[in-house]
């Protein structure tokens, strides 16, 4: 009889007296794969003559994605964002303190000392005068403002004060300047009054509300 071999087809003619009834142990002359062979009568060697089912192949798993580029360049990014707010809280230390007067300690334990800031304007050309208009005493008070940083600044309110003989402040009021903002360097006029002091009022000190004189 003509066997197959299950493992690599090779065909072949064997003895089916040497099988036997139950069949016996052959093996393949080409690959010297064993196996039990049934004769050829027998039903059962259809099954043993059937080759085994190719093994399934598996896809090997994908490389594992490279990602020391992307990484590279998340770090790059974070790096020139650090290094754009170190920067910027270096340049503007002087408007940042002057923000947050608290951080003055912060840029100390950085070894980065601000000194306070200078003034920003300056009152020039202060002149005061009295009348008596239906019946009231008016004092009028006129002046100049100049921006004497170096850049562009908004203006606070001014603050007038009127004080006795002893110093002490017996009438004060304020009031806002005739522009919003100033430039560098500009100047800009004022004028303000007020009706009826007290009697004791002897003195006359005008400032700007927040700025360092």
């Amino acid at each position: 009889m003509i066997v197959s071999c299950p493992a690599c087809e090779s065909r072949f003619e064997v003895d089916q007296a040497q099988l036997g009834p139950d069949g016996r142990i052959v093996r393949c002359g080409k690959c010297s794969n064993c196996w039990h062979q049934m004769p050829e009568d027998d039903p059962r060697a259809a099954l043993a003559e059937e080759p085994a089912p190719p093994p399934i192949r598996r896809r090997p798993a994908p490389p594992p994605r490279k990602r020391g580029y992307g990484t590279l360049i998340g770090w790059i990014l974070l790096l020139l964002f650090v290094g754009g707010v170190a920067a910027g809280g270096w340049l503007e230390r002087e408007r940042i303190v002057a923000e947050f007067p608290q951080l003055r300690d912060v840029y100390a334990l950085l070894g980065v000392p601000v000194e306070p800031p200078g003034p920003i304007f300056k009152l020039g050309e202060v002149k005061t005068e009295r009348s008596e208009a239906d019946g009231d005493t008016v004092i009028v008070v006129r002046g100049v403002v100049s921006n004497i940083s170096d850049r562009k600044q908004s203006l606070p309110p001014l603050r007038v004060q009127l004080t006795d003989s002893a110093g002490a402040v017996v009438h004060e009021w304020s009031f806002e300047p005739p522009q919003k903002e100033l430039d560098a360097g500009g100047v800009v006029a004022f004028e303000s009054q007020t009706r009826n002091p007290p009697d004791t009022a002897q003195n006359l000190n005008i400032s700007i509300e927040g700025d360092q004189q």
